[in-house]
């Protein structure tokens, strides 16, 4: 398959215009994250098993390059996988295709550590959040700083 100019021209100018609508992105998600990081993660025990939720974090992924957190430590090093960004519905997480959650025996985790790193490069601070107490299956966290 021979390439003219003419098409590479168009490739590169699609190409750029996809980058530009992410920088887009990531401007939006450097400024909501912050406010909403009360609710970046939350704590459900239902069904004898525990859950973390990641939902308000992966509605933003688009502008996210990795969700770094640690449970029950400080050192971050497992990572929560991000499912591909659809530019034309950014928001949207099929759950069935990625859980938006993790799944642990009941009682596992008492803290969980988190940290975003942005598209750019830039990483948020570290957040702790623990279950409410008392929640029963109701989804909750507190945070912690």
């Amino acid at each position: 398959m021979r390439l003219t100019l003419t098409t590479v021209a168009l490739i590169g100018g699609i190409l750029a215009a996809l980058a530009a609508r992410a920088q887009g992105l990531t401007g939006m998600e450097k400024q909501i994250l912050p406010m909403t990081k009360d609710s970046w993660v939350a704590f459900r025990d239902y069904d004898g098993r525990q859950f973390i939720y990641f939902t308000q974090l992966l509605v933003y992924r688009c502008g996210l390059a990795e969700i770094r957190f640690s449970i029950d430590g400080d050192d971050l090093a497992e990572r929560f996988p991000l499912p591909p960004c659809d530019p034309e519905r950014p928001n949207e997480i099929d759950a069935e295709k990625y859980p938006p959650y993790l799944t642990l025996p009941l009682g596992s985790a008492s803290e969980i550590a988190v940290q975003v790193v942005y598209s750019d490069g830039e990483e948020s601070e570290v957040h702790r959040y623990v279950p409410c107490e008392n929640a029963g299956d109701s989804t909750c966290t507190v945070l912690v700083e």
